[in-house]
């Protein structure tokens, strides 16, 4: 019975930990670098950088609208509807922003939260799509002034 009830358990905290993944697997990982007007940022690991902002990793991508909305969008919108909170637009049918705060997952008995930002800024000067994906024990609040800051410094 008790070996039942673990494998039970186990198998429920399979799905928290699958969220995101589609994000992390689909569209990191190098698999737009040969695009010159793809930028991706990957960052893992004991880096002063994620350190500062309590943050374990940190995955950025910017494209050309044209090339990537249709590829990207769909992607963002499955994992954002597994988000325990949610800030989203649209403009003309399209999802022009969404801000997703996905299911916390634990990790060597740690609590990491989970972070999913995208902007579509077709409009914009210098016209792009933007995702932005972050976990650690940064706290919501916090997550908030972090994309800000971000957000500030391009």
């Amino acid at each position: 019975m008790k070996r039942l009830l673990i494998i039970i358990l186990t198998l429920l905290a399979l799905p928290a930990g699958l969220y995101s993944q589609s994000v992390m697997k689909e569209i990191f990982g190098g698999k737009y670098s040969s695009d010159p007007n793809v930028t991706e940022t990957l960052i893992t690991g004991q880096q002063p950088f994620l350190s500062s902002h309590r943050l374990t990793t940190l995955a950025t991508f910017r494209g050309d609208p044209q090339t990537y909305e249709s590829i990207i969008e769909p992607i963002v919108a499955a994992d954002g509807a597994n988000a325990i909170a949610r800030d989203v637009r649209y403009r003309n049918g399209k999802l022009q922003y969404a801000y997703f705060v996905l299911p916390p997952v634990k990790k060597d008995g740690k609590t990491i939260n989970r972070y999913l930002y995208y902007l579509n800024n077709e409009k914009a000067k210098r016209p792009s799509v933007m995702v932005i994906y972050f976990e650690g024990p940064i706290r919501n609040t916090d997550a908030s002034k972090f994309i800000k800051s971000l957000a500030g410094s391009r």
